[in-house]
């Protein structure tokens, strides 16, 4: 009888301590970034000796780098050894992936870990968004876990590849701005876009932002001084000193070119280039597709087949990386973003304001760029909106007047979607 006992205590004391843990956010927030650490890190060096999709730009830019040996008939063999040969983006990120190789080996460890950094860093940042938003830590910690649960960036968070690398900086960026640190936040925007150009889109999303608050402070006071117009001064000053002295040092290092001028040439007519005058071929899609998670990318997909007394018996598929957004997350976002726009037109909600303006910033420049330039594009030049439409959908849930089993269902329908395209289909 006092063992019955002893265990019911015990039990309901480990039951208290549960309880008290979920309703800590500090805590639960805690759980859920080492959860999806552990989960860009399981299996990270498989599969051995495979490239996953661009990785054989990146890895082999690295390789290069690095003066290392570039297998047979891979991209940039032959190249001059420590430039950088992918030169239709700025080097840091090549560079960042050349410094973690030189630590970690050439293997898939080496050139993932910078990609899961910063993917950790993109969940902290969206976490700081919300929070300097002024919205609660519940709302900060359900944002973080919608987009930890997106299976575009959590792909783009475990390969080597460029674009977590640039993510990182440019939200901690809008973190540091929404705190009012407009500077810092131009330093950060800058960062990013020395490993992808793109990162200009964020500056431009921030631009917007500001651009809100200063109408707002216009219908309220009716003026506007140089001390309401310094932000924006600060961010794009800094950003632009920032942007071309850092890439002028990088390319003395790892490029050619004499100035940042001739390089953003380049890189501007590289992407020029990258047209499909005749509809789309290959891995391209329109942005439009991108709304209803159209132009799915194969990254790396592994066939075991399996055989019985040496004859053929059929085949599965054992691993599978794809660039595809979480459905269920897509399905709610167009929603999503427009209560977000709601709330940033009648209740000048910050964080609103900031999912609006920064999914607009992030994705409506490739949809210009496709109906006016013909310009090639692919579903990954989504991963910068993700963050977004995750706090859209996060204000949706928590901000309507749902009842809370609907966003706990809402997370549960997300975890299906997100098993559905994990990138293991097998224990290996």
């Amino acid at each position: 009888m006092g063992v019955d006992v002893g265990a019911a205590m015990t039990f309901a004391g480990a039951r208290a301590a549960v309880g008290r843990t979920l309703h800590d956010p500090a805590q639960v927030l805690a759980m859920v970034l080492l959860g999806a650490l552990a989960l860009r890190v399981i299996w990270l060096w498989l599969p051995q000796g495979s490239l996953i999709f661009d990785e054989s730009y990146y890895v082999n830019a690295a390789r290069v780098i690095l003066g290392w040996d570039v297998p047979a008939g891979a991209h940039y063999e032959g190249s001059l050894a420590g430039f950088d040969p992918n030169e239709e983006h700025p080097p840091l990120g090549k560079a960042i992936i050349a410094l973690s190789m030189l630590v970690f080996g050439d293997n898939g460890v080496g050139y993932r870990i910078p990609s899961v950094l910063a993917g950790m860093v993109s969940l902290a940042a969206v976490y700081g968004i919300v929070r300097a938003a002024g919205q609660t830590q519940r709302l900060g910690l359900l944002a973080v876990a919608l987009l930890a649960l997106d299976n575009l960036t959590f792909v783009h968070a475990r390969i080597g590849t460029l674009d977590m690398l640039a993510l990182a900086p440019v939200l901690v960026g809008a973190w540091l701005g929404l705190r009012g640190h407009w500077g810092w936040a131009g330093l950060a925007l800058a960062i990013g876009s020395m490993v992808k150009l793109t990162g200009a889109f964020a500056l431009v999303g921030l631009l917007l932002f500001q651009a809100v608050e200063l109408v707002r402070r216009w219908k309220t006071e009716r003026r506007l001084g140089f001390d309401d117009l310094r932000p924006t001064i600060l961010l794009g000053a800094v950003y632009l000193a920032v942007g071309l002295t850092g890439l002028w040092l990088l390319d003395l290092r790892f490029s050619p070119y004499p100035d940042p001028l001739s390089h953003l040439a380049h890189m501007a007519a590289f992407g020029s280039a990258l047209r499909a005058p005749d509809g789309l071929t290959g891995i391209a899609s329109y942005p439009w597709q991108w709304l209803i998670n159209e132009g799915h990318i194969d990254y790396l997909r592994v066939v075991v087949s399996t055989t019985v007394e040496g004859q053929p018996a059929g085949s599965h598929v054992s691993i599978n990386f794809r660039g595809a957004i979480n459905p269920v997350l897509l399905g709610a976002a167009p929603l999503g973003l427009l209560f977000s726009g709601w709330l940033a037109w009648r209740r000048a909600d910050r964080a609103a304001t900031w999912a609006v303006t920064w999914a607009a910033a992030t994705y409506l420049p490739y949809v210009a760029l496709a109906i006016v330039a013909q310009r090639i594009t692919y579903l990954y030049y989504m991963v910068p909106a993700m963050p977004a439409l995750a706090v859209a959908v996060a204000l949706l849930l928590a901000r309507s007047g749902l009842p809370r089993f609907v966003t706990w269902g809402f997370l549960a329908l997300m975890v299906v979607g997100y098993l559905a395209l994990f990138p293991f289909r097998q224990l290996p």
